[in-house]
């Protein structure tokens, strides 16, 4: 029964502030009220049509089902002592916990960027990844459009980082909302971050909605997440 109640908390959390509120408000302000104003910022002239928003939302409610299933076993690994979450804050010296945050950002962007790499491999790309693909020009409801064994694969990324790296709750669940901001970002449509700092010395390292949006249309370059730092050091990166 308590593991009962611990999914379907965590199912409902993920859909609500993990997915419905944030995409949703995104896909409000960019997608059904777009001004006059943000027409320059439009990435892509292709308007998203109904059925492609119902597929991503049909898939993204059964990755959340994914990922509630997996926060359930992490939690209860948690309780039994087998992770590296610590609390409280004190526990650890403070300077440790910006240092985790930055690490949660490069660690998660490496996995990412190789699993993804993986994912575009040909004999696996139609099993795992190709669903996700579908949105060519995708709306904010397609940060979860994956197929089950990519929604498997994106969560195991973040299962390491709480079982290997020493984090306190809040540096997990800033990382979370800093996740859930760049995934949805990237896939507005719209960019969002200004040349002045997309092209500033240190932040050009940061990937923009462009560099996401422009793998969508060419599946051959920016397989980062957060940064572009292995798109160009394996030469796969692509700046518009």
């Amino acid at each position: 029964m308590m593991l009962l109640l611990e999914f379907v908390g965590f199912f409902a959390f993920i859909l609500v502030f993990g997915y419905l509120w944030p995409a949703g408000y995104f896909y409000y302000r960019y997608h059904w009220k777009t001004s006059a104003a943000q027409e320059p910022y439009r990435i892509q002239t292709t308007v998203p049509a109904r059925k492609q928003i119902c597929r991503e939302i049909r898939l993204s409610l059964v990755t959340i089902l994914i990922f509630a299933i997996g926060s359930t076993i992490v939690f209860e690994m948690y309780r039994a002592g087998l992770t590296r979450i610590y609390r409280p804050l004190t526990v650890g010296p403070l300077w440790y916990a910006p240092l985790s945050f930055i690490l949660c950002v490069f660690l998660n962007d490496t996995y990412f960027y190789w699993t993804h790499r993986f994912m575009h491999w040909r004999p696996v790309f139609k099993y795992i990844h190709l669903t996700h693909h579908r949105s060519v020009a995708p709306t904010p409801w397609a940060i979860f459009a994956f197929s089950p064994w990519e929604a498997i694969l994106q969560f195991v990324g973040l299962a390491l980082l709480i079982v290997f790296l020493p984090l306190c709750p809040l540096v997990l669940i800033l990382f979370l909302a800093y996740d859930t901001l760049v995934n949805i970002a990237g896939h507005t449509g719209f960019e969002l971050v200004p040349k002045w700092i997309s092209r500033a010395p240190v932040l050009r390292w940061f990937n923009t909605v462009t560099h996401h949006d422009a793998h969508h249309t060419n599946v051959r370059v920016n397989y980062g997440a957060f940064l572009n730092v292995w798109d160009r050091w394996m030469g796969t990166f692509l700046d518009k």
